[in-house]
């Protein structure tokens, strides 16, 4: 199963009927003229076919009652397939790559906001949608973009216009590199001045970045990550990481890769396991981006050999234990028999579960030797096996198994021509996805493909 599924935040909803109602078939052009005519913002689900489990994960996220009025007093609602030919439009309009993306639109084609993925909570698209009615009115991008064009290039407009950038998705990269210029020559010694920058997330070779860099006292920058809330500190990292790997993608810079590593490295300093933990994670999605397959191959095989094979249960759970004992809210001495799971804690022996499913749904996707296969088929069984036995004991809603981990191995031993051996697991993976009161439909799609031997 592909490892997005594991970002979505599964819950379970009444699927009685479809409470957003889409617009069947309408235009970019038509929609935008519909909701101009009634008042309404345009919401624009886009979604493909790689990832069918994702759909039916949105469509029971869709199917809530709690969004029923918000969405039909509000927006007018389109889902959209990225591989047809208005996908296809709509994802060159919006500059959209890949699907799973939710946007929230005003007739003009602004953008408001932009959720990525997709969740069974129903809530959930409530609040973005919230999110989006908050920016309607006002000074839009398309205003921005007017005035800027026109030689607007004050300070104050220079930041209200990276606001809406961001707000939009959009880079920003550009209006900091130009905001820095044109600053009095000592601000960047100012101790708001450089948080409102690094919040804005500038890349690693940014002009901004580096400016800040080469001026800025070493103490300072210290009593800023010292000072801001932990939240913040850790979202202006994120932002930086986030927009230099991008970057790195887009342009296949592998030394901007390395160095966007090691900045992701250093944050968790000086835990040197976290860091080197985040080099590795950091530059195996880089070469899995930019399809460098060979390399990815190697570095996932070391990694996951000198890392997660060495691993044991009771290893994962004393971390969880160390990391649990670390959080700033009152605790109870947790025990093996008891989940440590609190509000705000993120048990850490989870990701790598998560990890060697991922990778090896990725061998699957990529390999055509058996070695690599059978390397897969390892790390598969392993992430079942800790995840079994990391919630034993527990109420959890997968007691009786990670579909979508059985789905990876079924999908591996397929592809190692141990077709019988695939049907018994994918059947396992529908019987284990039917107790969670999840879709089920992908899993048996699957399976039918493998009975049928055309997969």
């Amino acid at each position: 199963m592909r490892p997005v599924i594991f970002l979505l935040l599964l819950m379970i909803s009444s699927p009685s009927f479809s409470q957003i109602i889409f617009e069947p078939e309408l235009t970019w052009e038509q929609a935008a003229k519909k909701a101009k005519a009634e008042n309404k913002l345009i919401f624009i689900h886009l979604e493909g076919n790689k990832c069918q489990q994702c759909n039916e994960v949105a469509s029971q996220g869709f199917n809530s009652g709690v969004l029923r009025e918000k969405f039909a007093v509000n927006f007018i609602s389109l889902r959209v397939n990225v591989e047809t030919e208005a996908g296809k439009k709509l994802t060159e309009k919006f500059g959209i790559k890949g699907s799973l993306v939710s946007l929230f639109v005003d007739p003009q084609g602004n953008i408001l906001h932009r959720y990525e993925g997709s969740t069974s909570a129903g809530f959930i698209y409530a609040e973005q949608a919230d999110i989006a009615l908050s920016r309607r009115g006002g000074k839009q991008l398309d205003q921005f973009i007017k005035e800027y064009e026109g030689g607007q290039r004050s300070l104050p407009f220079l930041k209200e216009y990276i606001v809406k950038r961001k707000q939009s998705s959009l880079s920003v990269e550009d209006l900091l590199d130009e905001y820095i210029t044109l600053l009095p020559a000592d601000s960047l010694k100012n101790y708001n001045t450089i948080r409102y920058i690094y919040a804005q997330g500038p890349s690693l070779e940014s002009k901004a970045y580096k400016s800040i860099q080469a001026v800025a006292p070493k103490t300072l920058m210290d009593s800023i990550y010292r000072t801001v809330p932990f939240s913040e500190a850790v979202a202006m990292n994120n932002a930086i990481i986030n927009t230099s790997f991008k970057k790195a993608v887009d342009k296949k810079d592998r030394e901007l890769a390395y160095t966007v590593s090691r900045f992701s490295a250093n944050s968790y300093m000086p835990d040197i396991t976290k860091g080197m933990l985040a080099f590795n994670r950091s530059i195996l999605r880089y070469f899995y981006f930019v399809k460098d397959t060979s390399r990815y191959f190697l570095e996932t095989r070391r990694f996951l050999g000198q890392v997660h094979q060495r691993l044991t249960v009771d290893s994962l759970l004393k971390m969880d234990e160390k990391e649990f004992r670390n959080q700033p809210f009152p605790k109870e001495t947790p025990s093996k028999e008891v989940s440590i799971q609190r509000v705000g804690f993120t048990a850490p022996s989870q990701f790598f579960h998560i990890e060697l499913n991922e990778h090896a749904w990725h061998f699957y996707e990529m390999a055509r030797k058996k070695e690599d296969l059978e390397n897969a088929l390892q790390w598969s069984q392993l992430s079942m096996a800790w995840f079994d036995e990391l919630t034993k004991n527990k109420q959890h809603p997968m007691r009786l198994g990670n579909a979508a981990y059985l789905d990876t191995y079924a999908h591996i031993l397929y592809k190692l021509e141990r077709r019988n051996e695939a049907i018994e697991w994918q059947t396992k993976a529908v019987e284990v996805q039917k107790v969670t009161g999840h879709p089920t439909g992908s899993f048996e799609a699957t399976l039918a493909k493998m009975k049928e031997g055309k997969l």
